[in-house]
């Protein structure tokens, strides 16, 4: 059974996982090139002017969805149910100029004026060694169609410069990107090398990166696994948070606030936030809730699983494999033995609470960290009817409360949130210098 559904319907690519398979990015890319080449063997696949594409992916599966599509058609354009456009991430035809959006209702075509983009660039890449790092900018929030003129434009000037050349070498490739950016790159790049690879840290082994093979013309094949000696030294802490609370406390929203917080953070360590259940909230959920609640609730209805074993084995397997110095995720909102499994794997606990019920629910999320000999870091009250946030204390627990942590708003800015993100950072730092 393949882990992954690529369907055509009309000129829109309908892709997606399939839930009742969990399997590793190596194996969904194998999976996801199988279902291309039957599409293109059958004749569905025979090009155009536009295919669109709709539906959830990887980063792995946007390079492997590109440059197998990147010379069929004119132009590429990814959904975007965040602005409920597709954003044209390869073209060379005019009526679809690159960065432009494609309404989902409408079909009009609005490109990007140039003269509203700030100075930052929204997306960084240059060389780290011999991998090519391709990022997001932390401190700058812009919309999709941004960061795909931002990466075409910075992997221009690497182009002038002739420090993309090409060659038979691998490219590696590693950063933290959305997958309309990994889209961006594979169109420019994936014909100028042999074979490209992308950074799977979910794939992670102790004093090693794993790459996944995305793109090949020879000597490897797609899904195939290269791997790195990690630069950065062994004795570096592997800091693990699981964020913990019962169902309605803003897991979600804390859990999404808390991600770019982080990011704002200057010379932030090596960070990795994910999700550790299968509600089908992902970022991508809250933002589009904030546009398009009617959306949102569709998309959450389509991803949202069950805590199967299989589901449960795998999401401990991440936690466990990812090498990053900093992870976070949260978790589903009971003392189950799923979350018992699934934290098993984490090095410390945050606890978020119903001011309504917070001694009780605190008191039941204590113990069952306490059972798993987990820290708890940090207790915090979550006030949906308050209006600011409030500190109680900083060590050795950072207790509080933050205020109306609501679907439809950006908590990143809050005190409590910015203070949770500087204690998990300095949880890093410290260990650093424990270790050196």
């Amino acid at each position: 059974m393949s882990s992954y559904t690529i369907t055509l319907d009309g000129d829109i690519l309908r892709i997606g996982f399939n839930k009742e398979v969990s399997a590793t990015g190596d194996r969904i890319v194998r999976d996801a090139i199988a279902q291309l080449d039957v599409l293109v063997e059958v004749g569905q696949l025979s090009g155009g002017k536009l295919i669109k594409i709709d539906g959830k992916m990887s980063l792995l599966v946007a390079y492997t969805l590109a440059h197998a599509l990147v010379h069929l058609y004119g132009a590429i354009a990814v959904f975007d149910p965040r602005l409920s456009a597709y954003i044209v991430v390869k073209s060379n035809t005019p009526d679809y100029p690159i960065a432009s959006r494609i309404d989902a209702a409408t079909g009009e075509v609005k490109p990007l004026e140039d003269d509203s983009l700030p100075g930052a660039p929204s997306f960084e890449i240059r060389w780290q060694g011999n991998i090519l790092k391709a990022t997001l900018n932390g401190q700058v929030s812009v919309e999709g169609d941004r960061i795909v003129r931002d990466t075409h434009r910075q992997l221009q000037t690497l182009i002038d410069a002739g420090q993309l050349p090409g060659g038979k070498q691998p490219l590696l490739v590693n950063g933290r990107a959305p997958v309309t950016a990994g889209f961006a790159i594979a169109s420019r790049v994936g014909h100028l090398y042999g074979t490209v690879a992308v950074f799977d840290p979910k794939l992670g082994e102790r004093g090693f990166d794993r790459y996944v093979v995305v793109i090949e013309h020879g000597g490897y094949r797609v899904g195939d696994i290269i791997d790195v000696e990690r630069e950065l030294p062994l004795a570096r802490p592997r800091i693990k948070v699981a964020i913990c609370g019962f169902a309605n406390t803003g897991k979600t929203c804390l859990h999404e606030g808390l991600k770019k917080a982080l990011l704002q953070i200057p010379d932030v360590p090596d960070t990795y936030v994910i999700s550790g259940c299968p509600d089908g909230e992902g970022s991508f959920y809250l933002e589009t809730q904030r546009q398009n609640r009617e959306l949102a609730r569709k998309l959450k209805d389509e991803y949202k699983s069950k805590f199967t074993p299989e589901f449960v084995a795998s999401k401990a397997r991440d936690i466990a494999a990812i090498p990053n110095s900093l992870l976070v995720f949260d978790v589903g909102g009971q003392t189950s033995p799923e979350n018992r499994i699934i934290m098993s794997e984490a090095t410390h606990a945050v606890i978020l609470a119903n001011s309504e019920r917070a001694e009780q629910e605190i008191e039941a999320w204590l113990g069952f960290c306490q059972e798993l000999n987990l820290p708890v870091v940090a207790i915090l009250h979550s006030d949906y009817h308050g209006t600011e946030d409030r500190l109680e204390c900083e060590s050795p627990i950072l207790k509080g409360s933050v205020h109306h942590l609501d679907r439809t708003e950006d908590a990143s800015s809050r005190l409590m949130v910015q203070k949770l993100a500087q204690v998990l950072v300095d949880l890093v730092l410290d260990g650093e210098s424990i270790c050196e």
